[in-house]
């Protein structure tokens, strides 16, 4: 069964690979299942065998190249060496990233944002606890996590659609200022 599941991973993996090329020609509009078929070397029965759709491969792609590295194991230590790696991520491949993120990105943002918050709940309490804020309520937490969820979410998102001109390091280190403002004002309430 293992082995079933990396070969289905390194089949996803080719096609991922195929629709980053061939977006680096071509908009996603443009781009049929055959195109990706073709070029990753696939049947058209396979691909449909792995997802319904090119928005789903999308998706897909989006998910594990940018979402399961920045949220596995996510905490307030390696908060800001995770959000610089995602940049990073994008930024190397900052066509692909531009291109992908203009398709459905509402749908994208709110998803990301959901995401996001549901990690951020346990930072909030973390970073709560390490600066002797205890006894906020659970609703409160996911009001301030919700904040910094999509408001972590609308910078990434506003960079990528500004051309991703500022390094990964500026980004994150800006991320990282206007996390030690609120600090600051928290601690002095």
């Amino acid at each position: 069964m293992e082995q079933n599941s990396a070969c289905a991973m390194r089949t996803k993996r080719k096609m991922a690979d195929a629709l980053k090329e061939l977006m680096q020609t071509n908009s996603f509009e443009k781009i049929t299942v055959s195109d990706i078929a073709e070029l990753s070397k696939i049947h058209r029965q396979t691909f449909y065998y792995h997802f319904q759709d090119r928005y789903e491969l999308l998706d897909w792609m989006l998910y594990q190249e940018l979402l399961v590295p920045l949220l596995d194991g996510l905490n307030f230590d390696n908060m800001y060496d995770k959000l610089e790696n995602m940049f990073a991520t994008m930024k190397k491949d900052k066509k692909f990233y531009h291109n992908a993120l203009k398709i459905n990105s509402e749908d994208l943002t709110r998803y990301v944002s959901r995401v996001a918050t549901e990690q951020f709940t346990d930072v909030v309490k973390e970073v709560g606890r390490k600066n002797g804020i205890e006894g906020i309520d659970h609703d409160s937490d996911i009001v301030i996590a919700e904040f910094f969820g999509y408001g972590i979410t609308g910078v990434v998102m506003s960079w990528a659609n500004r051309g991703m001109k500022e390094s990964p390091e500026v980004m994150t280190g800006r991320i990282h200022n206007l996390f030690d403002a609120c600090k600051k004002v928290l601690m002095n309430i």
